[in-house]
């Protein structure tokens, strides 16, 4: 049996392939004129414009990108005018609740200053709600007929309102494992019997599946925000947010313990610096008056390490924070020594680590001063972080409580 000939590969020449591709650019251009859909004009529109963009000035390219833009902005009104009509039909035979949401959805496809999309949206959200109240109403009437309950006809519209009828659904959607619904009752039937334990149970339990779907963060926020120290919740807190660390990166928020952190730093071990998010205010000046700013004696150091560590974090959370070795250099314009080597669970950040973590910091929503471990210009007085994130070497008066801080902390296993 002859064998068959391997088909040879057929390379261009660069002036071969311009034109090839010149000519494909040219098809998609054509293409998009002949579409009937306003959607698929403007993705075919975008295509050849990027195309004869890369062609530069070969042949007519730049006759017909300059067509292709005068002709994909009147695509682009011609398919948000068939999305918003499209969005208004949707809405006009919308009878379910879901049938208003997919409407919401399909104004949303939109920019909201598009006509009046705000409008049409809070319109379909209103009617939404009404239709879930029928809904809702529509379900249980047919719960109690199937049981028999023709008695509770008469006073049913006084029950569907009251929190009792909240319970008694949130309950049974509780039974059947939807803790999203359930919750969602159980907050408008708040105070009737054990509601409170049992919307933090309904909590507890979104927590335990965010986390075995790897949602880690949902979980965390779960616990953190709903939960509290029910159960074990604690301790899954802790464990939760060491999955989320495992995984982020330097410039990502994390929650630990009662506040947000940036992630500033990692290590090979994988212990990773956090630095709070948002400066705080201090509930101490940084040294008293009449003795020296020296970080290793300061009350700053003293609270941040007892009142600061035990207020924000958990048992279980501090068995992650990491003791670390401090050292505070010398002022590098006024040459003010730093004090010994600390060994320390919360820190404040010397001048050196700004400068080292400056990407990481700059935040819009900072606009406070906040205090450096540092010291300044005179024995009294600190290195600080001006609110435009501008290092102030001379420093500030330690008995000042004008300035908030930024504590620091490595998280990782012990």
């Amino acid at each position: 049996m002859a064998k068959r000939k391997k088909k040879q590969e057929v390379v261009l020449t660069p002036e071969q392939q311009r034109e090839a591709d010149y000519q494909k650019a040219v098809r998609r251009m054509e293409g998009a004129e002949k579409m009937l859909q306003p959607q698929d004009r403007v993705h075919m529109y975008k295509e050849a414009l990027q195309m004869f963009e890369e062609l530069g000035d070969y042949e007519d390219s730049e006759v017909r990108k300059k067509r292709c833009k005068k002709r994909l902005p009147l695509a682009r009104r011609e398919h948000r005018e068939e999305v918003y009509l499209t969005g208004m039909q949707m809405k006009e035979e919308a009878k379910s609740a879901a049938d208003y949401e997919a409407a919401i959805a399909q104004f949303r496809r939109i920019r909201r200053e598009y006509k009046d999309i705000p409008e049409q949206i809070e319109a379909c959200r209103q009617l939404m709600e009404k239709a879930r109240k029928r809904e809702r109403k529509k379900a249980i009437l047919g719960k109690l007929a199937a049981v028999g309950v023709f008695a509770a006809v008469v006073c049913l519209v006084v029950f569907l309102c009251s929190p009792a009828a909240f319970y008694l659904e949130g309950s049974f959607l509780m039974e059947l494992q939807d803790y999203e619904r359930a919750n969602t009752l159980f907050a408008k039937s708040r105070g009737h019997k054990d509601t409170e334990e049992r919307i933090r149970e309904c909590n507890y339990q979104r927590s335990l599946r965010a986390a075995k779907e790897g949602d880690y963060k949902k979980a965390v926020k779960l616990l953190h925000d709903k939960v509290g120290d029910y159960k074990d919740a604690l301790e899954k807190k802790a464990q939760y947010e060491m999955e989320v660390l495992a995984h982020a990166e330097i410039g990502d928020t994390v929650t630990y313990g009662t506040d947000k952190w940036l992630v500033a730093d990692t290590a090979d071990t994988g212990k990773k610096l956090l630095i709070r998010k948002k400066p705080a205010k201090a509930q101490t000046v940084y040294q008293i008056p009449g003795k020296d700013a020296v970080w290793e004696s300061s009350n700053l150091r003293a609270w941040l390490n007892q009142n600061f560590y035990q207020d924000c974090f958990s048992a279980y959370e501090q068995e992650k924070v990491l003791e670390t070795a401090v050292m505070t250099p010398a002022n590098s314009e006024y040459g003010t020594q730093g004090g010994a080597v600390t060994n320390d669970k919360v820190f404040l950040l010397d001048e050196t680590e700004v400068a080292r973590y400056s990407k990481v910091l700059k935040e819009k929503e900072n606009q406070k001063a906040w205090w450096l471990r540092t010291p300044g210009k005179a024995a009294d007085s600190a290195a600080f972080v001006s609110a435009d994130g501008t290092v102030m070497r001379y420093g500030y008066a330690a008995d000042s409580k004008d300035l908030a801080v930024r504590p620091a902390i490595w998280v990782g296993n012990p």
